[in-house]
């Protein structure tokens, strides 16, 4: 199964480090809406605070992050008070539906005296979510295998641009790489690319 994350268009006076913002006015109360990409369950929780933080007079704080562990998503979410299945349920669907993860999204909700009712406040905040959804791209998440090898140091030259151009187009991610008697590298090379990397590292015969 494929699975995507996001990435920003453009970029934006980010404040906390989103990668995309905004905001929904309906019937007074003010509904600002912030998009990470995340890593991890300490990095969601972390923005979460971050942003409860600095709107301490606000009457919600919603949220909800998925994270891709073992090829399926983990997904955590609180509505913070409002009505059963009005803040996050349908922004739960949509990023199942997407297939989005590795992300959080977090919607402040200044309230503004009217009350919104079920079905309005559930799609206010799918809107104040989508506006942060639409403003991004989709990138598809690799699955990575992990290689490790040594080579001399003339081989490492001349590999080297090779694996940046792999590194660039995400086909590979360099874990580690050390110099010593010989270079030590540590890859992450993506699984539907494996074996045309293997076959651009193995071609230098690096281990003669």
């Amino acid at each position: 199964m494929n699975y995507y994350t996001l990435i920003e268009k453009k970029d934006i006076n980010s404040k906390f480090g989103e990668i995309a913002q905004g905001i929904i006015i309906e019937k007074q109360s003010k509904f600002l809406s912030f998009l990470f990409k995340i890593d991890s369950e300490f990095e969601a929780q972390e923005k979460i605070e971050l942003i409860r933080k600095e709107n301490l007079q606000a009457r919600h704080v919603v949220y909800i992050y998925s994270i891709l562990e073992n090829n399926i998503t983990n997904v955590k979410f609180s509505d913070d008070g409002e009505p059963k299945g009005t803040g996050t349920k349908a922004i739960y669907e949509l990023i199942e539906k997407e297939k989005i993860t590795n992300i959080c999204i977090v919607i402040v909700r200044y309230f503004g005296g009217i009350l919104l009712g079920a079905g309005p406040l559930s799609r206010t905040y799918l809107n104040a979510a989508r506006v942060c959804i639409d403003s991004c791209y989709k990138k598809q998440i690799y699955n990575y295998i992990n290689y490790e090898f040594e080579c001399n140091y003339s081989v490492y030259n001349i590999l080297k641009p090779k694996l940046e151009e792999f590194k660039n187009k995400e086909e590979i991610i360099i874990v580690s790489s050390k110099f010593n008697e010989k270079v030590e590298l540590k890859l992450k090379i993506a699984e539907f690319n494996f074996n045309n990397v293997m076959k651009v590292i193995e071609e230098f015969n690096y281990d003669k």
